[in-house]
């Protein structure tokens, strides 16, 4: 497994609470993931584009990043650290987040 920092979900809802849009979820599962269960207001990049995708990713954010259990967003944090983002993986992935969730369309 990869050695990367973690934040626990209560440590991630203060952050967002306190850094407001300095601070981005990023999920990074799979489009049927996304679509049936997400955290609101969280970025969805698919892990198999991050590599194409991640300078659109602003430098001056930090990143919260987040799978099903923390696997895939360990790996996506390990590679988003080495091109110099600050981010975190979220421990435990979306199935210990215990706040909000949402699922279907994203709402625009």
């Amino acid at each position: 497994m990869f050695n990367v920092p973690e934040v626990t979900p209560e440590e991630a809802k203060k952050l967002l609470e306190e850094e407001g849009d300095k601070v981005v979820l990023l999920d990074v599962r799979t489009p049927p993931e996304h679509f049936q269960l997400r955290i609101p207001n969280s970025l969805f990049v698919p892990l198999d584009d991050l590599r194409y995708k991640y300078s659109d990713l602003p430098k001056d954010k930090k990143y919260i990043v987040y799978c099903r259990s923390g696997e895939r967003s360990a790996f996506a944090t390990y590679f988003l650290r080495h091109m110099g983002y600050e981010a975190y993986n979220l421990a435990g992935g979306i199935i210990s987040w215990p706040y909000e969730r949402e699922s279907g369309e994203v709402k625009s």
